[in-house]
């Protein structure tokens, strides 16, 4: 690896119904009022899988930890002479609480933006999961889910968009994946009728044992994960040209 892509991963607490226009806010990003951030994506945490009302921001940090190094030094005690940031942060203000923040670092094998790029990888859905490890076991739970559980998932309609690493503490990873809502449900039956739980002739799929394989060996390294469902904005880098809404869909 001739660099370590590195990455900001943001939840943003939304006021309101302000989700969309937040995101829209991101995507109107440019020059210096980024930080030179590029965004990989802009997301609203569903509801029903998750808190709300969140958006997920994730940027590339180019240059790696050289450029890592001038993002600290512009936001640290250089950060009271920005003022050019001073508008966009009050608007962002507008449709923000606050927010947590991770710096995330590319495992080795994982995506970045331009591999995303170059091998078409889109969703309409998207699948956002954190995951809990034994302390420093990060990268080799990584490899795991690149090695075992991508060509599970793969198989099921599902495409990795991030294979990260959470840097300033030793216990977290982030995994991030492209779908659409009929993948994921598949994904969901297949793994119900693999355990028993559901018939195949009722689910119209049949079982994956790969995937209970794959939730028993990833107790190796995990102590607990959560997973949540994410809606793209559309136009960023991985998500979808526009909403595709069906001209049924009215307002109330």
């Amino acid at each position: 690896m001739t660099d370590r892509d590195l990455y900001l991963h943001e939840y943003i607490d939304i006021t309101a119904q302000n989700q969309w226009d937040y995101m829209e806010h991101a995507k109107a990003q440019a020059g210096h009022e980024k930080v030179d951030f590029e965004l990989l994506g802009t997301w609203y945490t569903m509801g029903i899988t998750g808190r709300w009302p969140q958006v997920i921001n994730i940027w590339e940090i180019p240059g790696g930890w050289d450029g890592w190094h001038g993002k600290v030094d512009r936001l640290n005690l250089k950060r009271r002479t920005n003022a050019h940031l001073d508008k966009w942060w009050d608007k962002a203000f507008t449709y923000r609480t606050g927010g947590f923040d991770r710096l995330l670092a590319n495992a080795a094998g994982g995506p970045n933006m331009a591999s995303l790029a170059a091998n078409g990888v889109k969703g309409t859905l998207f699948v956002h999961e954190m995951t809990e490890v034994q302390p420093g076991t990060a990268l080799e739970y990584l490899d795991a889910v690149r090695e075992v559980r991508q060509p599970i998932l793969n198989d099921h309609g599902h495409r990795l968009v991030g294979l990260w690493e959470v840097m300033m503490n030793d216990y977290e990873v982030c995994t991030v994946w492209a779908t659409d809502v009929d993948a994921h449900v598949e994904l969901g039956k297949a793994y119900d009728v693999a355990r028993g739980l559901l018939s195949e002739d009722a689910a119209g799929v049949a079982g994956d044992s790969r995937i209970v394989d794959w939730n028993r060996t990833m107790r190796q390294w995990t102590t607990r994960f959560r997973e949540e469902l994410m809606t793209p904005a559309p136009g960023t880098h991985c998500g979808p040209a526009d909403w595709g809404l069906d001209d049924s869909v009215t307002e109330a």
